[in-house]
């Protein structure tokens, strides 16, 4: 690798982290604010709850810095909240792959036969508990039936039990008791890459000279001793021919924690909590958001449970990009969508230069445009 390609890997690398770092403090600050304001509280009085500083808490909400593990802890406490809806994720640029690696490991099955929307169903009793309870909630604060803070502090501190052994993805046997699969992420990374160089038939070496990347450092990652920057994970999956999701993992940690995040995943792109005709609990589109994802993944499901699936599904997941043609060899499918979607103009009254100040979104019949809310729908 020239000093050159180095110096511009390194400075990719550290602008991914800041922007990272930048997404996840503002994210926190407005959490905090929003849950001082419900309280009534001051920063010191959450402070003083909380046991940090003053001085912690406005460099929080004015976004200087994140909080660490123990100090997430305090403040969750000081607020009396479950920690897990202060932890924020990094969800934006890979939505596709945090869904389907949410959906697989904690419980979660697309559905696209629906003309109306596409969903996603739970696979296990704790989603399902989760599902059913969450979509009681939205739909009495839809209905005025409980107030938007109520709504809010239910989420916070939504705790439920569960059973490891329905979450074997997660959760190892070890004598007479599960336990948590740790360090997770490194596991998950280290298997993956050691099993697409060997579907390659690549050695170590092989891969070290392709990608530029020392042997040394690929043999610590298959080892599970670290985790690889965002410019190795693009080289790495370039020479492997796969997305880089396919290399990129999630630790959602406990089914809690999982459904907490869920809360995050559905505000930001625009799923809500339902109920189908028969009753059963869903977390369906509302919007185009995740429609593709969610109905591109029940498809390649379908067309596996028919035999007649062009990939089995870790190859489908290895390759599979929203964002172009599914394009593979013999392989190609163009994703079209529902044909319900139509084109809302919204005039939002006359701009600074005397014009009209236009906004469009794209809604359906069954979910028609509600001028109470930014983008269209109540968000959940």
């Amino acid at each position: 690798m020239s000093l050159w390609d180095f110096a511009q890997d390194t400075i990719g690398d550290f602008s991914h982290s800041l922007a990272k770092k930048r997404w996840q403090s503002r994210l926190i600050s407005a959490k905090l604010r929003d849950l001082r304001f419900r309280m009534h509280l001051t920063q010191a009085e959450v402070a003083k709850r909380a046991g940090i500083s003053e001085s912690a808490v406005q460099n929080y909400e004015l976004m200087r810095s994140t909080p660490k593990e123990a100090h997430l802890e305090a403040l969750a406490k000081a607020f009396n909240i479950r920690p897990e809806a202060l932890r924020i994720y990094d969800i934006d640029f890979m939505p596709a792959n945090v869904l389907i690696q949410l959906g697989d490991v904690y419980g979660l099955k697309p559905h696209s036969s629906d003309k109306r929307f596409a969903y996603l169903t739970a696979s296990n009793e704790f989603m399902n508990s989760f599902l059913r309870k969450w979509s009681t909630q939205y739909l009495n604060y839809k209905n005025g039936d409980i107030e938007a803070f109520r709504y809010e502090q239910w989420k916070d501190q939504f705790a439920q039990d569960y059973d490891p052994a329905n979450f074997p993805l997660r959760y190892e046997r070890v004598e007479y008791d599960w336990v948590a699969i740790e360090p997770w992420t490194n596991i998950q990374f280290a298997s993956t890459l050691r099993r697409l160089r060997e579907k390659k038939g690549y050695t170590q070496d092989d891969l070290a000279n392709i990608t530029g990347i020392t042997k040394s450092a690929i043999r610590s990652y298959e080892q599970k001793k670290r985790l690889p920057k965002t410019s190795q994970i693009k080289v790495l999956s370039l020479a492997l021919n796969v997305t880089e999701g396919a290399l990129t993992f999630f630790d959602f940690g406990s089914p809690v924690q999982a459904a907490h995040a869920l809360f995050q995943i559905a505000n930001t792109f625009g799923l809500i909590p339902d109920k189908l005709e028969n009753g059963d609990p869903v977390l369906r589109t509302v919007a185009a958001g995740l429609e593709q994802i969610i109905d591109q993944w029940a498809d390649e499901l379908s067309e596996i449970e028919k035999g007649t699936a062009a990939f089995d599904y870790q190859e489908w997941k290895d390759v599979y990009d929203p964002e172009g043609d599914m394009d593979h060899g013999d392989f190609k499918h163009t994703y079209v969508g529902r044909t319900r979607y139509e084109t809302v103009i919204i005039d939002k009254g006359v701009a600074d230069d005397g014009g009209r100040l236009i906004e469009t979104a794209r809604r359906s019949e069954y979910d028609p445009y509600d001028y109470r809310y930014k983008g269209g729908f109540l968000r959940a």
